[in-house]
């Protein structure tokens, strides 16, 4: 039978490598959370947009997706002890690019939403801006002009649409597009836009500076979106398309051979799940 004694000096030894291995855990946290290499992620969300941006700043989470799905797909990629999004930029008043952040609002602290469309006559919509308002979210108005920076070189910036733009009900047509320039790479998501809108982006497109080029393709696909000459400019290496199962006929054919025609290596969500970019040493966007 043990004495109380060494029941005692059991009882000290347990307590004293519990304080070690909570130290040692504390401090693989505090290492993890500095150890952040930027990466994009484009998220399994079934046909809807959602992409994640880490940075040294911080998460960018541009899009929701339709449905909880967006839960499952941020935690496959952010660490199970971030449960932090430092910004939210909704493309556009469509179910299948904010629908999501219902859910996130639950489970994750959203520091503030971007967003360039606060009068969008649908009753979910309202509802969300609604529900925005009491958490006491700050939110950003979208338009061109709007720079985000976090280092030197890296920023996201939008370029359309601009400050004067018309709202209608066509959402797509006033998506916001914004521009990701990460080490030497440039990352474009053009939410939904159509060919009208490309032709608008193209001038600037033109100036960009040389380096990798990545796209998020327009509107799951749509034989409607990237058109040759938007395709031509951005000559995108990369082109990633966001969709799942459909009645829409998306990706089109159509789409597909365009991005074939100017050499884009093309993926997708529904048959490739999330797609993860991360910088390497030399500073390049790569694959996971």
């Amino acid at each position: 039978m043990l004495s109380d004694t060494n029941i005692m000096v059991n009882f000290k030894k347990t307590f004293f490598l519990l304080l070690i291995l909570g130290n040692i855990f504390n401090w693989w946290l505090i290492i993890t959370n500095f150890k952040i290499v930027p990466a994009v992620s484009f998220l399994e969300v079934g046909q809807g947009d959602a992409e994640l941006i880490q940075t040294v700043a911080g998460n960018i989470l541009i899009d929701t997706g339709p449905s909880n799905k967006i839960l499952f797909a941020l935690g496959e990629v952010l660490p199970f002890n971030d449960k932090t999004l430092d910004l939210v930029i909704l493309s556009h008043p469509n179910k299948d690019h904010y629908n999501g952040l219902f859910d996130l609002l639950e489970q994750y602290h959203v520091r503030a939403v971007l967003l360039n469309n606060l009068t969008y006559p649908s009753s979910t919509f309202q509802k969300l801006i609604e529900e925005l308002k009491k958490k006491g979210i700050p939110l950003i108005k979208g338009e061109a002009g709007v720079n985000i920076s976090w280092q030197t070189s890296d920023s996201l910036k939008i370029i359309f649409p601009p400050a004067d733009q018309f709202f209608n009900l066509n959402s797509n047509a006033s998506g916001i597009v914004a521009l990701l320039s990460l080490a030497r790479n440039q990352v474009l998501f053009p939410g939904d836009i159509n060919f009208s809108q490309e032709q608008k982006i193209v001038p600037f497109l033109k100036n960009l500076p040389l380096g990798t080029r990545i796209l998020k393709v327009s509107h799951h696909g749509s034989s409607q979106a990237s058109s040759q000459a938007f395709l031509e400019t951005f000559k995108p290496e990369l082109a990633i398309i966001e969709v799942g199962e459909n009645s829409y006929g998306q990706p089109s054919p159509e789409a597909l051979e365009r991005l074939k025609e100017v050499g884009a290596k093309v993926l997708r969500t529904d048959l490739n799940g999330t797609i993860k970019l991360f910088i390497d040493k030399e500073g390049i966007l790569r694959v996971k």
